[in-house]
């Protein structure tokens, strides 16, 4: 939205409210499907409840080239596959030109995704094979094949933060340390996903974490060939964090994986799950999602407000929330699944609006008073919520400069302050994060354009004189 009438005075974009606060408790190994039905699969990412998404994956072919879903023999690509990397050059736009769009939109709000992987290895997968006889030929210097594809994915794709090893066959310590420790360079982080051969993925990860923070993440394959394996006997890793998967294969029972999952958490000191893997539209994904995000409390509200209940008569799972805005996204970090809510319960002096559109849109009912049941059309229905004090709108906290005026316009696009101010204006989420700070214009009113900011609770600051606004 644009003010052709009104002069904007320029806005520091500090922070978007929840773009910085980093969970990484549930993973999903995204296959081709995210490019094959990309529209619906894009869109079902953002708003699951998973943290990380793992592409899975990147085939490093004889030659070092990058790869995916390619049959590098006859070279043709498979349904929404081709060539990534090339001769240092990043081509993969020749062959899907929405991907590199495609996964930067997976980081942007609304959103639950804060990380992404891409995965080289799985089974029969013969990458580290070529990665061996390429690091023995051609080393892993910035002149080498390896350091050039993998520095034209990074810079077209910054956003992809690790390279998760897969590796299944073609175990040589020697070639896959150097290997990562090149990939640290370049500025990529490692995980690895072992399901066997512990002795290996000790001396990996101890060997790469010489530099502290090379190897970040674990996630032991709990599942397949590594079914027998208890993250107990795998306490090898010192202090990286270890996570736990399981095949969420079309027979596969979200109960069962709630259970073993509670149970690694207990008595193993597990940290976070992941799922092998996201390949369909089989399952409701924000379903197995917000299922992991309960068992690791992925985020926990400080200064809880309303409870919501997954069954009437306050029964089933509850989750406890603050004062805000919360998208579907934002719910399923809490471990609140969409369309899963019978009833709820309010402090007093606050109220809740339920909307059925997945970022505060589309219908809407609000409650001020706990109720054992909100009704049709409401039960099992509502995507995402706002909570707010019953007084919101203008409700000022700091009356002691009446000098200064605050207003937010008719139609929340735009927050007028009129009077004097001598020092920037500051507009605030409910925990206190500065969002957006703005220099006052040297005379009249200062207009601060909103609209780029989600639908909520907000307070404007304006030297002493400080107001809550309600942007719907």
């Amino acid at each position: 939205m644009r003010l052709a009438s009104r002069h904007l005075v320029a806005l520091s974009v500090l922070l978007i409210a929840g773009a910085a606060d980093l969970y990484a408790q549930s993973v999903i190994y995204a296959c081709g499907h995210i490019r094959r039905n990309r529209t619906q699969a894009i869109t079902n990412l953002r708003n699951s409840g998973y943290t990380t998404a793992i592409l899975f994956n990147v085939n490093v072919e004889s030659d070092g080239t990058l790869t995916t879903d390619y049959d590098w023999n006859n070279q043709r690509p498979a349904e929404a596959g081709g060539i990534i990397c090339q001769n240092g050059q990043y081509v993969f736009n020749e062959y899907q030109p929405y991907y590199v769009a495609d996964i930067k939109s997976l980081m942007k709000e609304p959103t639950s995704i804060n990380r992404i992987e891409i995965c080289i290895g799985g089974w029969g997968n013969g990458s580290y094979g070529n990665i061996k006889k390429l690091v023995e030929s051609d080393g892993t210097g910035e002149e080498s094949i390896l350091y050039k594809n993998f520095k034209a994915l990074k810079e077209t794709l910054p956003e992809i933060v690790a390279v998760n090893n897969d590796q299944e066959q073609d175990y040589d310590l020697s070639s896959a340390v150097k290997f990562h420790k090149m990939l640290a360079e370049i500025g990529y982080k490692t995980t690895v996903a072992p399901y066997t051969y512990k002795e290996y993925w000790e001396q990996l990860v101890s060997e790469l974490n010489a530099t502290t923070g090379t190897c970040d993440l674990i996630y032991l394959q709990t599942y397949g060939g590594g079914a027998a394996n208890n993250p107990s006997d795998w306490k090898v890793f010192g202090d990286v964090p270890m996570f736990i998967g399981f095949d969420c294969e079309a027979s596969a029972d979200l109960g069962t994986m709630q259970s073993k999952f509670e149970n690694w958490r207990n008595n193993d000191g597990v940290t976070g799950g992941f799922l092998w893997n996201y390949n369909s539209e089989a399952r409701d994904h924000n379903e197995w999602a917000t299922a992991i995000n309960r068992v690791f409390d992925t985020k926990t509200a400080e200064q809880p407000v309303a409870t919501f209940y997954q069954d009437i008569n306050y029964g089933g799972y509850a989750i406890s929330l603050p004062v805000g805005s919360f998208s579907q996204a934002e719910l399923a970090l809490y471990g609140l699944k969409a369309r899963d809510i019978s009833s709820l319960k309010i402090d007093n002096g606050y109220k809740v609006t339920l909307y059925l559109g997945s970022a505060m849109k589309g219908s809407k009912n609000s409650w001020s008073e706990s109720t054992p049941y909100v009704g049709d059309p409401w039960n099992d229905k509502f995507r995402s919520l706002v909570i707010e004090p019953t007084d919101a709108g203008l409700n000022p906290v700091n009356e002691t400069n009446q000098n200064i005026e605050i207003e937010i316009s008719p139609d929340s696009q735009y927050i007028s302050v009129k009077g004097s101010c001598r020092e920037n204006i500051s507009i605030c989420d409910m925990t206190g994060i500065k969002i957006i700070e703005a220099t006052p214009a040297p005379t009249g009113a200062t207009f601060i354009d909103i609209d780029t900011l989600s639908d909520g609770i907000y307070i404007v600051r304006a030297d002493n004189q400080s107001i809550k606004i309600c942007k719907h």
